[in-house]
């Protein structure tokens, strides 16, 4: 079983909690909305969407229950402008993972006739998820990069998660799909523009991967959309999921708005390792 240690970095990893002190979160977000800034552009006229994203410019530091004291950069919600009421900074601020699951408001639309399945997976999570088995976790569990270097022609997305560091060289030239690949974790992505906004599309999966900890499994058709629409300092995150198998229409994903870390000592850091599980010595249900 993964330590309170361990549990904290693979949520931290997936971007699913913000362990920021509600006070300095407050503080945070009533500072000049970074969406107002000038948007920088690319040579091509279009967003330049390079940056360090998420970073919320300061430390977390937390002891383990050894006395080990862990210092991290955790990532930071939407500003006062995209979540006026607090919800999102409050869902995110959850450390409680049974409470932040309970009132998670991002469900996927499953056939009814697989609920028993994803239950069933749901409980057994701390032995069956793949990540807990050092599998990469996969478009668009990952959620939004840490880091994006937008480039001519290709972006690249970097992204720091408890398997380890993962990199996305991504074509921005309006390609199509490659048929020739064999199905994959992260699947065959290519992307252009509309507008403003950059249209990543992503298929080619295999099965080998959840879309989120809740027994969240998908089919090989998944097919994934994550839009990217920088505004001023922040950048707005949209995912659209389909797959024909298993849900009964398209999931679209609460978005999710991120800053711009503009703090020098932000960096994207090596990932921790990963050590995979002896399945058969868990003898509960604990979710992580």
């Amino acid at each position: 079983m993964k330590s309170s240690t361990q549990r904290a970095l693979l949520a931290l990893a997936f971007g699913t909690v913000c362990l920021l002190p509600a006070g300095l979160a407050a503080q945070q977000a009533e500072k000049e909305d970074p969406s107002a800034k000038p948007t920088p552009h690319f040579y091509d006229g279009h967003p330049d969407l390079s940056g360090r994203w998420g970073g919320q410019g300061g430390f977390f530091a937390f002891k383990d229950p050894e006395g080990t004291t862990h210092i991290y950069l955790p990532s930071r919600e939407a500003p006062k402008s995209e979540d006026p009421d607090g919800k999102l900074a409050r869902y995110y601020l959850q450390v409680d993972g049974d409470k932040r699951r309970a009132e998670n408001p991002d469900k996927p639309p499953y056939k009814p006739e697989l609920m028993t399945k994803v239950h069933q997976l749901d409980r057994d999570e701390n032995k069956l998820d793949p990540v807990v088995k050092c599998h990469p976790p996969g478009v668009p569990r990952m959620g939004p990069p840490a880091r994006i270097v937008q480039s001519k022609g290709w972006i690249v997305f970097i992204y720091v998660t408890e398997p380890g560091n993962f990199e996305r060289l991504i074509p921005t030239d309006g390609r199509a799909h490659r048929t020739d690949l064999d199905g994959s974790y992260n699947g065959d992505s290519v992307a252009h523009w509309e507008g403003d906004t950059l249209v990543v599309d992503d298929t080619g999966f295999n099965d080998d991967t959840w879309l989120g900890s809740d027994g969240w499994f998908h089919s090989e058709k998944l097919h994934v959309v994550e839009r990217f629409t920088r505004k001023g300092d922040t950048l707005r995150y949209e995912v659209t999921v389909e797959d024909p198998d298993v849900f009964t229409e398209p999931w679209v994903r609460r978005p999710r708005v991120l800053r711009l870390d503009t703090n020098p000592l932000d960096e994207v850091y090596d990932a921790p390792y990963c050590e995979s599980l002896d399945a058969g010595h868990i003898v509960n249900h604990d979710h992580f």
